[in-house]
């Protein structure tokens, strides 16, 4: 069964993010989890209506992710990460609904940077009537399993947005990552 989680009004509370930063949660351990960072590439969604988008018009919603951040409590056997994402989504003038429908991932990297897990979050945002952004925040649990002799500061966390290629192929020429 999918998960949704479904967004409305102008901004919810980040307070978590206030935080900010990186704590362990572990009585007498040095403060060291996972690093964490949202993809570059991934970290911007567009979104078009038209198959083939003819310009601005086109535009149903753009989705940003703005900051990350992540406690974390470990074992021998496991890192468990609470992580807190602050994202924006901004509605576009082909946006009549007023909803719009994406969905985030959390990938986890090992020692030797292959993907261990990757996890998709799917969301739902509506705006209210006049609205054309909506700031928000979303939080949630990852667990690592810990390889012997492995550190949690042996893992990285990414975090980006599920998109097409053609949406990831638009985004690399606006960065200029072709």
């Amino acid at each position: 069964m999918k998960r949704y989680r479904i967004l409305i009004g102008a901004a919810l509370s980040a307070a978590v993010l206030a935080a900010g930063g990186c704590a362990l949660l572990n009585e007498g351990s040095p403060n060291i989890c996972p690093a964490t960072a949202i993809l570059d590439d991934a970290g911007e969604l567009v979104r078009f209506t038209a198959a083939s988008p003819k310009g601005p018009g086109d535009v149903a919603f753009t989705a940003r992710m703005k900051y990350i951040s992540g406690v974390c409590q470990v074992d021998e056997k496991d890192v468990v990460m609470e992580l807190n994402t602050l994202m924006e989504a901004k509605r576009g003038p082909a946006n009549e609904s007023g909803q719009v429908k994406f969905a985030y991932f959390v990938a986890i990297l090992g020692k030797d940077k292959t993907v261990l897990t990757r996890t998709k979050f799917p969301m739902i945002a509506k705006f209210q009537k006049r609205e054309t952004k909506l700031d928000f925040s979303d939080a949630v649990t990852v667990t690592i399993p810990r390889k012997e002799g492995d550190v949690p500061k042996d893992y990285i966390v990414y975090i980006g947005y599920e998109m097409t290629p053609d949406e990831l192929a638009y985004n690399r020429k606006k960065l200029g990552h072709n």
